[in-house]
């Protein structure tokens, strides 16, 4: 009994010691227990409280994210409470900063208690000081009938918020992308006695309910905002019972519209519409129109806000793609400081007890130039900085001395001091035209585009047996440059990060050539090849020379398929990696990531009778990087174009 007694008072002291340890934290410090991002969980704010901000969006301000949403209750999702606000300086942690926008005990208010007031968005007028906050209104007791906006105004971006208004959209005014013939057609929604036929879906494109709303003004559900790099700010809403998205342009003041606005995916049934834009690209997130329950995201592309939209397939991939992971995108939110980087904001509803709805967050990735979603468990914003190009110093290296590097830290096409482009057909009768244009270096990258357009070929003869000639048109375009007479290393280190497209029909290289001597007795190494090899993706690399025969080559190549760099990070499309040779006397030693891919010793790389016997390993190359498109790359994925190759750095060392 003494020992139970002593045991239960040994408890009780560590107990109270760990209480006055935790009581006696800053409140500051306890709050921030956050350190990573778990879609899908409870996440509580700094009050250990489910954070209730549904259907929400971000505006960062002064240092500080700020998150609305939607308060909800357990029984229903009629607006009870109104739109609440947390502050957050990290993403991770937030803090409750209480009820910005209240509903009102005015039974004649458009916000009157028990209306539905639904995806709010705050954006900031830098003219008026103001904050503007939009969202979408359902009339109390009318169901989704209303399909209004709301719109509310504050001095600060916590509130309190001003009701002003709701409304409509645009009454009185027509698309700018929709035709005379459809403004003035006759038909109306009235004549269809039955919907979702062929001829009903053909009608709502061509504008049926547009017409039908045309006076009172267009419907207005799902909606985010969006502020251009202009700080020209728009009103992205889904219309048409829920038919059609809408693009609204507002007014300096953000409090109304111009007037001008475009259709996009006519008759598409979407909803749920989130925006971003990268490298001067339109990218929006929709999803079908499937209630409460969740379905496949939509991905549409554009470069104009207005217009013209194409639509692309879901852009997530894995497990439960189908579903966008069991959510409904919300918002897309830029992460300040770290460029190209954004994260789609869903929700994951429970209609059954609202306030339990949890809240889907990942990274938007990019793969060929196009978002990609994948899901995690959980995950940190340290997986942009894995994403992005190295703005640091090229790294110093015992016994090396740095001898030439590109950073690219410039603007424009690739310095013609070191650099020339290749152009037209050049070889293994591939598909593109190589031209400048498709280089540019920004923001400390060099990207190669790769793109379906038609080029006309000059040196087209009708009837040639030539490959180059025989073709009047290339059908895809892309670059390759290299320092050809003006950049020649023999041995060294060579370094090049890089993210390269894996979509089919993409064949992109870091390669060289001997500077004397027709291939293959000049000598050629591959750091880098990524293609087809029946059918199989793999990538390569590769030494080859000369033999007794004309473009013939011995080679030693290593052939690795590509998923098992997947099955090892199923992150490393998205990521750039770091192609390495070590070239010296003996041998040359490729690598990727510091993994050796190939080792090629020089006493096996003689030249044959045509290359005089010579070892071309053994004289100066230059360096290419080019994106090809056919030939070993495979068809090519029209979905996919433009594609994308780019390279972070070129770095060549020598020993001391």
């Amino acid at each position: 009994m003494k020992t139970f007694r002593k045991l239960t008072f040994f408890v009780l002291l560590v107990f109270l010691s760990i209480f006055n340890f935790i009581s006696c934290q800053p409140k500051e410090q306890l709050a921030n227990h956050h350190r990573n991002f778990k879609p899908g969980e409870i996440w509580a704010d700094s009050d250990s409280v489910h954070i209730n901000s549904h259907g929400g969006g971000i505006l960062f301000y002064n240092n500080t994210y700020y998150w609305f949403g939607e308060h909800k209750s357990s029984t229903t999702s009629q607006a009870l409470v109104g739109v609440r606000c947390y502050s957050s300086a990290d993403l991770y942690n937030w803090k409750n900063e209480g009820v910005v926008l209240a509903v009102s005990d005015n039974k004649t208010s458009p916000i009157t208690k028990g209306c539905a007031i639904e995806r709010p968005k705050v954006i900031y007028n830098k003219q008026t000081k103001q904050f503007v906050m939009y969202f979408h209104l359902e009339l109390k007791d009318r169901g989704y009938e209303a399909a209004q906006v709301g719109i509310a105004v504050s001095d600060n971006i916590t509130g309190p918020y001003t009701f002003l208004k709701s409304s409509r959209v645009n009454a009185g005014y027509w698309p700018a992308n929709m035709t005379k013939e459809q403004r003035n057609s006759k038909l109306k929604a009235s004549d269809y006695d039955e919907w979702w036929t062929p001829e009903w879906r053909e009608a709502i494109s061509d504008g049926l309910f547009v017409r039908r709303d045309f006076k009172g003004g267009q419907m207005s559900r799902d909606m985010t905002l969006f502020v251009d790099d202009d700080n020209k700010a728009y009103h992205i809403y889904s219309s048409e019972d829920n038919l059609t998205i809408q693009i609204a342009e507002l007014s300096d003041d953000y409090l109304s519209y111009t007037g001008k606005y475009s259709r996009v995916e006519p008759g598409g049934h979407n909803e749920a519409p989130a925006i971003l834009k990268k490298e001067g690209r339109y990218f929006m997130i929709t999803s079908g129109c499937t209630g409460w329950a969740p379905n496949a995201a939509r991905l549409l592309v554009a470069d104009d806000i207005m217009g013209e939209w194409k639509l692309y397939p879901n852009l997530c991939k894995g497990k439960d793609a189908e579903l966008t992971f069991y959510s409904q995108s919300t918002y897309i939110l830029p992460v300040n400081g770290k460029k190209d980087a954004f994260i789609f904001m869903a929700d994951r509803w429970t209609p059954r007890n609202p306030i339990d709805g949890r809240y889907v967050w990942l990274p938007i990735l990019f793969e060929n130039g196009l978002p990609v979603l994948k899901w995690m468990d959980e995950w940190t914003l340290d997986i942009f900085d894995q994403t992005l190009s190295d703005q640091g110093k090229p790294k110093e290296i015992a016994g090396y001395d740095l001898v030439w590097n590109d950073e690219f830290n410039y603007t424009g096409q690739a310095d013609s001091e070191a650099w020339s482009h290749e152009k037209g057909f050049v070889r293994n009768e591939e598909l593109q035209w190589y031209q400048a244009n498709n280089t540019l270096c920004k923001n400390g990258t060099l990207t190669i585009y790769g793109k379906k357009e038609m080029v006309k070929n000059p040196d087209y003869i009708v009837g040639s047996n030539d490959w180059k000639k025989n073709r009047e048109y290339a059908r895809y375009t892309a670059s390759s440059i290299k320092t050809e007479d003006k950049k020649e290393f023999q041995y060294g280190r060579f370094e090049i990060r890089a993210r390269i497209p894996v979509a089919s029909g993409a064949w992109p290289a870091i390669w060289t050539l001997g500077s004397s001597m027709e291939w293959p007795s000049c000598g050629e190494i591959d750091l880098m090849e990524y293609y087809q090899i029946d059918g199989i993706p793999h990538i390569l690399a590769n030494a080859a020379w000369g033999s007794d025969k004309r473009s013939d080559a011995k080679w030693n190549s290593s052939k690795i398929p590509f998923s098992e760099f997947l099955e090892k990070d199923s992150l490393w499309i998205n990521k750039f990696h770091i192609w390495r040779m070590d070239w010296d006397e003996k041998a040359v030693r490729l690598y990727l990531d510091n993994e050796l891919l190939n080792e090629t010793f020089l006493s096996d790389t003689n030249n044959g009778l045509l290359g005089e016997y010579k070892n071309p390993f053994k004289q100066p190359h230059y360096i290419l990087l080019n994106l090809a498109i056919g030939g070993n790359g495979g068809t090519p994925d029209d979905f996919a174009f433009p594609l994308q190759y780019e390279v972070d750095y070129v770095r060549v060392y020598q020993k001391k």
